[in-house]
């Protein structure tokens, strides 16, 4: 593997291990003081969410999430090119 193709999948295995830390809106700073405490600021990404069970933090994979959309999506597309 030379530098580059190391660079790739350097940056590749990060980007993966990037999630989403939603939480109740009155939790948010405390949360992302904490993320910070921890030096995790790059990995995760907090957001406040109203449907976050209180004292809970859910974690998301949101580029998982948006892959299997995707994939559901040209499925649906394809399914519906081929009908006659």
């Amino acid at each position: 593997m030379d530098f580059w193709d190391e660079l790739r999948f350097t940056t590749q295995v990060v980007n993966d291990a990037k999630r989403t830390l939603l939480c109740e809106p009155d939790a948010v700073d405390e949360v992302r003081a904490l993320v910070k405490a921890m030096g995790a600021a790059g990995t995760f990404e907090v957001k406040a969410s109203a449907v976050c069970p209180q004292g809970k933090i859910l974690v998301l994979d949101e580029q998982a999430l948006t892959a299997a959309q995707n994939q559901t999506l040209q499925q649906i597309a394809r399914g519906v090119l081929r009908r006659p």
